[in-house]
């Protein structure tokens, strides 16, 4: 695609918007918003056209800049977009959300994170992240191609999809360069895209996606059966549902899933951190979104921690800044 940002012609654009059988095309920059305003505004913007919740940060010495192409239609959605250097974080509160995002780094490089694993996107790469899950994304100027798949249909095709997530997957030849193929043609014939032929391609997409995914299994030592994965799943469900509870260990999530304590350790022997450990993992990213969050910015860090199941604060703080590299209070003043 020779340029992603190129408003589409306006005949097509009428058209698409028109008809109740075509897909939906919004265009989106911060050019003209107050430059302390660009992030909020796009944080709105994905908010309103994909029902996610982001939030940016582009640091001290210059605001956010983006232009955006959304393509939006009732099975399909993805969007052109150009950025200027930033971070997003993602909470896990979102548990409705029923789409995985897919990049496609077309410029510039990105750092991105999730569930203890992380990869430096370069052009030509694509990734995949789970918008249900918290994750970080680091980049300088760049663009990409960003495409949602729903979670369910993925699944049904890549169980363990979960474990694919926040890795650097190529695009230049072999399997990652059919789903490339497919993307950019996608891109490509958007302004002409009907409702039919879009809810095609978005049951195809999780197929297609699975070739390009197959990549990541040099990564993996060993594919968890269906089993394995859905009793991994119940557990992560009930201990993010129960987060809050300072009394959350292992016994009680195994009265909870109904499987044993043993079975539960041996179910994350294979993962990237312990069970314990990953719920610790999981609070202190609940506390770091809550200490960055305005609308609880006057809550006391002691409450924060207390709020999500810590019971000694001084052991919480501790915790936090070797996770963050800042204690909660250094960390509040610099994001929040």
């Amino acid at each position: 695609m020779a340029n992603a940002f190129r408003p589409p012609d306006e005949n097509k654009k009428s058209a698409a918007t028109t008809k109740e059988t075509a897909i939906f095309i919004r265009t989106f920059s911060t050019a003209e918003s107050p430059s302390r305003e660009g992030a909020r505004l796009f944080e709105r913007q994905m908010a309103s056209l994909f029902s996610i919740g982001l939030s940016l940060d582009s640091g001290k010495d210059e605001p956010l800049s983006t232009q955006m192409q959304a393509y939006c239609g009732r099975s399909l959605q993805f969007a052109s977009i150009r950025f200027s250097p930033h971070e997003t974080s993602a909470p896990a509160t979102h548990k409705d959300t029923r789409r995985w995002l897919v990049t496609v780094q077309k410029e510039g490089e990105a750092h991105v994170s999730q569930g203890g694993r992380s990869a430096r996107v370069r052009p030509g790469d694509m990734v995949l992240i789970d918008l249900a899950s918290p994750f970080h994304i680091e980049t300088g100027h760049m663009v990409t191609h960003s495409t949602y798949v729903d979670s369910e249909l993925l699944r049904r095709v890549v169980p363990d999809a979960h474990l694919r997530t926040a890795r650097r997957i190529e695009t230049a030849g072999g399997p990652g360069a059919i789903f490339r193929a497919m993307n950019d043609e996608m891109f490509g014939m958007a302004p002409d895209l009907d409702e039919n032929t879009a809810a095609r391609i978005a049951q195809a997409l999780p197929y297609t996606l699975a070739v390009a995914l197959s990549l990541c299994d040099k990564e993996m030592t060993a594919l968890p059966s269906k089993l394995h994965v859905f009793h991994l799943e119940r557990i992560r469900a009930f201990v993010r549902d129960n987060l809050h509870d300072s009394s959350l260990d292992a016994e009680m999530i195994s009265q909870a899933v109904n499987l044993s304590t043993r079975h539960i350790y041996q179910l994350f022997t294979a993962e990237q951190t312990s069970l314990m450990k990953w719920v610790w993992s999981e609070r202190l990213e609940r506390c770091r979104e809550d200490l960055v969050s305005r609308q609880l910015s006057n809550r006391p860090i002691g409450e924060v921690a207390y709020g999500w199941g810590f019971s000694d604060v001084a052991h919480f703080s501790r915790a936090f800044k070797e996770k963050f590299d800042m204690t909660p209070r250094e960390y509040r003043k610099v994001h929040g």
